[in-house]
């Protein structure tokens, strides 16, 4: 799995296959602010073929809901 730290957040990719068959994969995340789970998703859309995409997917997504969440808590609109 891809993780990476971004504006003082960590972001795990987490894509899941359904059904285990390999043949989509859908995005998944979580977000994680001094080691506590702040934000959790999964079955992100549109699904991909391949696993690498999701977890870029996954990471893309995450990053922007780590603007909303860090526009909050800095008083800002979002």
């Amino acid at each position: 799995m891809d993780n990476m730290n971004y504006r003082g957040y960590q972001i795990v990719a987490k894509p899941i296959c359904p059904g285990g068959s390999g043949s989509m994969w859908y995005g998944g995340y979580d977000i994680l602010k001094d080691g506590k789970t702040v934000a959790s998703r999964t079955n992100i859309f549109p699904a991909t073929l391949y696993f690498r995409a999701a977890c870029s997917d996954s990471i893309e997504t995450a990053k922007t809901e780590v603007d909303n969440l860090a526009g909050r808590a800095s008083g800002g609109v979002g």
